[in-house]
């Protein structure tokens, strides 16, 4: 059937793009916000307790759910393709064989994965660091490369996928991976590690994210001056996101970023503890447990830690009330509390918690000026009932102490 000139025109229009500022979807995203508030506040009002309101639960379900919709379509409008950071990268890699005189294969991988617009905007730089350190520190030059058995041409992989509601950008070379005695030996200079002290390399791949760390032996036009990892990590804490390193001597390395797919609004499980809530993503929950008297350890033998024994393995535990001191101030066993296991790059912590209240979506607003210090936490999440609640950063509280 062929299609007339008019219907071409039709269906041409109904599938054409308009340019919309970002200031007006920030606009639309904060309004949707407030709606969202103000809904639920209005079906939560403890004015319509004691009032027999036919069928009102169900609208008022119905009202939630379109709310939601309304919620995943505004933050639809601000997803961009991370092609458009990709592109950009590329044509710095041909650069970048001409600075240092090696042949790199630039692979591409999951082009069209969408990311927040605020994202994109602050991502090039950062992984333009990530990319120059794989061109100059970690691909071998062509002779080097042959002499080992490998092609001579290095490449760099550079690949997006959504996973869950994060996205994962990664950047993977076939080099000569991180050098873990050098290191080690700057990392115990620096004072990171002790003199006899033998950290695991998950642990002694985040001093190369330490301000000023570098193992250049000179300052070039590409590296040198210890600056572009730490950029990175100062980025990835703005944008709640998290590094995860993986290196193997002779095989490469690989650099992963995990972001939230939206920075505004957050899926999330509400949990209290004494008088003060808090709220963390559901992504980051690998289970809810009700520990019993045989399945609690006091202390472990090794470093004096708290652990939580599920299953027959050890779980370290972090308690909120040494970060939150104004939530309670006895510390009650965790045969008595839920605790809450959660998926850090550092391995399962067990949080206790006294209850857990409910799953919601949540407006995540950011912590500004003095209250930027708050401890393990990513900001503010305001809830239907008026109240705050806190965000926690699991991977802080992973660390422990006062980080």
């Amino acid at each position: 059937m062929s299609v007339q000139p008019e219907q071409a025109t039709e269906k041409s229009a109904a599938g054409a793009l308009m340019r919309v500022s970002s200031d007006k979807i920030g606009r639309l995203m904060d309004l949707v916000s407030e709606l969202s508030l103000s809904v639920s506040e209005t079906i939560n009002s403890p004015d319509l307790q004691d009032l027999d309101l036919v069928d009102f639960e169900a609208a008022s379900h119905r009202l939630s759910m379109i709310v939601r919709e309304v919620q995943d379509a505004a933050t639809e409008l601000r997803l961009v393709p991370v092609s458009e950071v990709f592109r950009r990268l590329k044509r710095m890699v041909r650069e970048l064989e001409r600075e240092t005189g090696k042949k790199i294969d630039l692979e591409l991988r999951g082009e069209d994965t969408a990311i927040d617009k605020l994202v994109a905007d602050r991502l090039y730089d950062p992984l333009l660091h990530v990319v120059r350190n794989s061109a100059d520190h970690g691909l071998e030059p062509p002779d080097e490369r042959v002499a080992a058995g490998k092609s001579e041409k290095g490449t760099i992989i550079l690949g997006a996928a959504q996973v869950g509601s994060e996205v994962r950008i990664q950047v993977i070379d076939d080099g000569r991976g991180l050098n873990r005695e050098k290191i080690l030996k700057i990392a115990r200079k620096r004072g990171f590690f002790g003199p006899d002290e033998e950290p695991e390399p998950s642990t002694l791949w985040k001093c190369i994210f330490e301000p000023g760390f570098s193992t250049a032996e000179a300052v070039t036009t590409l590296s040198g001056r210890g600056v572009g990892m730490d950029v990175l990590n100062t980025t990835m804490k703005d944008l709640r996101g998290r590094i995860a390193v993986d290196s193997e001597a002779g095989n490469g390395t690989s650099v992963s970023l995990h972001i939230p797919v939206s920075l505004a609004f957050l899926d999330s499980i509400l949990l209290r503890l004494g008088n003060q809530l808090f709220t963390v993503p559901v992504e980051d929950i690998h289970e809810i447990v009700k520990p019993t008297g045989s399945e609690s350890v006091e202390i472990s033998a090794d470093n004096g830690t708290e652990m939580l024994k599920l299953r027959g393995k050890f779980i370290p535990v972090r308690r909120l009330e040494t970060f939150y001191r104004n939530c309670r101030k006895e510390i009650r066993p965790l045969s008595d509390m839920v605790s809450i296991v959660f998926s850090t790059a550092r391995g399962h912590i067990a949080v206790p918690v006294d209850e857990v209240l409910d799953r919601q979506q949540v407006v995540m607003k950011p912590l500004t000026g003095a209250l930027a210090q708050v401890r393990a936490s990513w900001g503010c999440a305001l809830l239907a009932t008026g109240e705050v609640a806190i965000v926690l950063d699991c991977e802080r509280l992973a660390v422990g102490g006062d980080k």
